[in-house]
């Protein structure tokens, strides 16, 4: 399942000339990282995402899709799918944007405090976090 994206948002990063300036870099975006996004978005923090693959939903998705899962709290059984999908429908509200199909090359400090990290496609951040969900 592809995530809907904020188009605003794409629009935006597209147009940008340089790095994009964010609060927050999540580096993953399986499970963790999926619900890394909810907990920012509970205090208005939009979120950048990177992910290795080409889709969100990390070794649950890869690995077992449609095996059970049992271990989930508060959820007696679920798939892997179903547990991606479920959280891409929690997320939905707090707009994050994805970058999928490419890793973190770089991860350097500024002298401001912030983070400058770029991917293996280029793709250029200036954050003030960095959380990793990298499994």
């Amino acid at each position: 399942m592809e995530p809907q994206l904020n188009q605003e948002v794409i629009a935006t990063a597209a147009a940008h000339d340089g790095p994009i300036e964010t609060d927050a870099v999540i580096v993953g975006a399986g499970p963790v990282g999926l619900f890394q996004v909810f907990e920012l978005g509970l205090l208005e923090i939009k979120a950048h995402v990177i992910d290795s693959l080409a889709y969100p939903g990390g070794q649950p998705v890869e690995l077992y899709p449609d095996k059970p899962i049992y271990d989930i709290p508060a959820v007696p059984v679920c798939t892997g799918q179903e547990l991606t999908d479920a959280l891409l429908k929690q997320i939905e509200p707090f707009g994050a944007t994805f970058h999928l199909g490419q890793e973190v090359t770089t991860v350097e400090k500024q002298d401001d405090g912030r983070f400058f990290v770029e991917t293996s496609k280029g793709r250029q951040f200036l954050t003030k976090t960095i959380f990793i969900a990298a499994g």
